[in-house]
């Protein structure tokens, strides 16, 4: 998904909006010309004001039944043609319902005309709006290659041929192939990834064994990259199918959180962050005295650690060990007490007396607010760990890796240090999978009751 749709997916909502308040008014406009009521003589007394209340209220409607049925998806690969319909379809369903209301207790609009007239002339005003919409976008695709999916194509078959014709010959597609490869080459695939250079992948041959096609599917899973098929395979998966005019493409979901999942849960980490950092900043005084009071050092320190696609960032936590802790680290190895990659010792000589309040309170996690505005982390999500520990993972350890890292998620709230790292990873692939803004909910509240009495944290 790129920048650039979900900045267009945002532009159709209040466009569409904007449209049908204009086609009421002209609605309203007609009803009340001269000409139509020596036609239609006029018998309602409905003022200006009032029907733009209404109004309002009727275009609110008529974007949630678009949003339910898909009209604001960030990656839409039907043609115009198709995009109207839709937007008829949908627009008639919420016009037939007011009709039916209005015509029957002449209520709401009070009149058949206005209903009828708002309907038609939205209807022109909002396939209107969208097609210049598209037009707009498919022209900043195909030109400067502005949001466009740089894809990858895997296969030496008549559907790659064909694949890849329909992709140069339709920018509506919003697709740019990079690469074509006629074997599964993993590791070019993922330096690409790495590198940014590839959004999806396309498989259009089944003449691979099926541990290297689980591999590609691993990979992308592991690097967040859309993993397409031609044909019907893979039917075991979490599938959702795109048509390019002849040739069925079947996305293989890595996680909900995609389109307007993502949009809202970023928007959940801006408010949370804001309102966090505001209210909680007396205790962010009060640590820092603390931290600086009781050992040397500063009072926050940034740690390494990777997040989504392997990438390393600087993560922020009120420091809770004594100057030097990571060169003494390679001595107390050997006394870790948590199986896996992960370093966990009860009582790790490196604590200090405050440190040691502030992880068992989790109050050392706060500063990581900062890193969840700066959109490094999220509220909710995998934890994130050090370099050297993310190098020891295990093929399907790096599932975690998938989506942003977070401040606490379901491990957390599961045991934390007290699971076998397996079996953290196992819930965070769960989070991963099924996430809704719901989980996300029961996530934080549930951290927030274990935040003063949760012994894994020590």
């Amino acid at each position: 998904m790129k920048r650039s749709e979900l900045i267009f997916a945002l532009i159709l909502v209040p466009l569409d909006y904007l449209m049908i308040l204009i086609a009421g008014i002209i609605a309203y406009a007609l009803r009340f010309n001269e000409r139509v009521v020596s036609v239609l003589p006029l018998d309602i007394a409905l003022s200006l004001e009032e029907f733009v209340a209404r109004l309002l209220l009727f275009a609110i409607v008529i974007l949630i039944v678009f949003a339910l049925t898909g009209l604001y998806r960030t990656k839409v690969t039907r043609s115009l043609i198709s995009e109207v319909g839709h937007v008829f379809i949908s627009s008639a369903l919420v016009f037939a319902g007011i009709a039916m209301y209005t015509f029957f207790t002449r209520h709401f609009f009070e009149s058949r005309f206005i209903v009828i007239m708002t309907w038609a002339v939205g209807l022109v005003l909002i396939a209107l709006g969208r097609i210049i919409v598209k037009k707009f976008q498919q022209y900043l695709v195909g030109r400067y290659g502005i949001g466009a999916h740089h894809a990858v194509l895997i296969g030496s078959d008549a559907s790659n041929v064909s694949l890849y014709q329909e992709v140069r010959r339709n920018p509506r597609f919003g697709y740019r192939i990079i690469k074509q490869y006629k074997t599964i080459n993993l590791s070019h695939i993922e330096a690409l990834a790495r590198r940014d250079r590839v959004d999806e992948v396309f498989l259009t041959s089944l003449d691979y064994p099926q541990d290297e096609v689980l591999g590609l599917v691993e990979l992308c899973n592991q690097l967040n990259v859309r993993f397409n098929y031609v044909s019907t395979i893979f039917d075991a998966f979490h599938t959702e199918v795109n048509t390019l005019d002849t040739l069925s493409v079947v996305h293989v979901r890595n996680t909900p959180l995609e389109g307007w999942g993502r949009i809202l849960k970023r928007g959940v980490d801006i408010i949370g962050a804001v309102v966090g950092l505001i209210i909680l900043s007396p205790v962010f005084v009060l640590a820092s005295l603390a931290v600086v009071i009781d050992s040397r050092g500063p009072a926050i320190v940034g740690l390494r650690r990777v997040r989504q696609r392997g990438r390393a960032f600087t993560m922020y936590k009120f420091r809770s060990m004594i100057v030097g802790a990571d060169k003494m680290k390679s001595q107390l190895l050997e006394k870790s007490e948590r199986e896996g990659p992960l370093f966990k010792m009860k009582n790790d000589p490196r604590i200090t007396r405050v440190g040691r309040f502030l992880r068992r309170t989790r109050i050392d996690e706060f500063p990581q607010l900062w890193n969840v505005l700066r959109g490094e982390m999220s509220l909710v999500g995998p934890r994130p760990h050090e370099p050297g520990e993310v190098a020891q993972y295990q093929k399907h350890h790096k599932r975690v890796l998938a989506i942003k890292p977070g401040v606490t998620g379901l491990a957390q709230i599961s045991g934390s240090s007290t699971l076998p790292f397996d079996q953290e990873v196992k819930l965070d692939t769960y989070y991963i999978e099924n996430w809704s803004l719901w989980l996300d909910s029961k996530i934080l509240i549930r951290t927030a009751i274990k935040f003063l009495f949760d012994p894994s944290a020590v």
